[in-house]
């Protein structure tokens, strides 16, 4: 079997290390609130770099115990532009910010990410990811987030975008399968009134027993009526739209509190 010269390998490592410290000079999960664990910022870090070096787009998770009188958009997209996230020209990239204490979200995006996520994304992105937060898995709410980014992204790659038919895939599929079902129904409903040759009776009375039937009259009287109305308790969400940050800088972006 043919043997890896060692020097080879060490050049790889070598332009691999270059390359990432060149597109990641700083971390990716800034975890100020102490949230995870060594492994699970190990792990999404990785998942991070991958999906940089396949898309070119910068992805960051960002965690905060208390941000002040900050509003989280401000907060995030302030945060984004002064620690020198982005790549390319235009600073393609997505920031996600939790806030423990108010327990707040937002999604920050900059360049391309200000159009790949669009209203339908950004539900998507909200629906994936506040369900871990409000269950206390921020682990789990950050790598939905990145998987959740990985299908824009590779969507936009294909010069598409995350619409109403990916995010309802399953409900048009049940709708497809329901009208063909209806059809069916009705074509064999056809078929088989084409070939019942009995005749229908217009009257019942050939079916009755004389002086089997018999109706008596009941009614029910209700006096008094109450209703009562409780107000229903609904997540708590809003788009922030294309805005300027305190940098001079367009972001996009969505969030709320979980």
């Amino acid at each position: 079997m043919r043997t890896v010269n060692p020097r080879f390998l060490l050049l790889i490592n070598i332009l691999v290390f270059c390359f990432s410290t060149s597109v990641f000079s700083q971390d990716r999960v800034v975890d100020n609130a102490g949230l995870l664990s060594p492994q699970e910022r190990a792990d999404l870090s990785a998942m991070i770099a991958s999906m940089a070096s396949r898309y070119d787009f910068d992805l960051v998770i960002l965690t905060e115990n208390d941000i002040g009188y900050s509003g989280a958009m401000g907060y995030a997209d302030d945060f984004f532009d002064n620690n020198g996230y982005g790549l390319g020209r235009d600073r393609d990239g997505c920031l996600f910010l939790q806030v423990t204490g108010t327990r707040e979200y937002w999604f920050s995006t900059s360049g391309r990410g200000i159009k790949i996520m669009n209203s339908t994304a950004g539900a998507k992105l909200e629906a994936d990811t506040v369900k871990y937060l409000r269950e206390g898995s921020p682990y789990g709410a950050y790598r939905a987030f990145l998987l959740a980014w990985e299908e824009f992204l590779d969507l936009d790659a294909r010069g598409r975008s995350y619409n109403i038919i990916h995010q309802h895939n399953l409900i048009f599929l049940f709708g497809s399968w329901l009208l063909a079902f209806l059809i069916g129904v009705i074509i064999v409903h056809k078929w088989k009134k084409e070939m019942d040759t009995a005749l229908p009776q217009t009257q019942a009375a050939n079916y009755v027993v004389a002086g089997s039937l018999a109706f008596k009259e009941k009614k029910d009287s209700f006096l008094y009526s109450r209703v009562t109305k409780v107000k229903r308790q609904t997540q708590q969400s809003s788009g922030g739209g294309i805005h300027t940050s305190s940098s001079g800088r367009s972001h996009g972006g969505r969030g709320g509190r979980y």
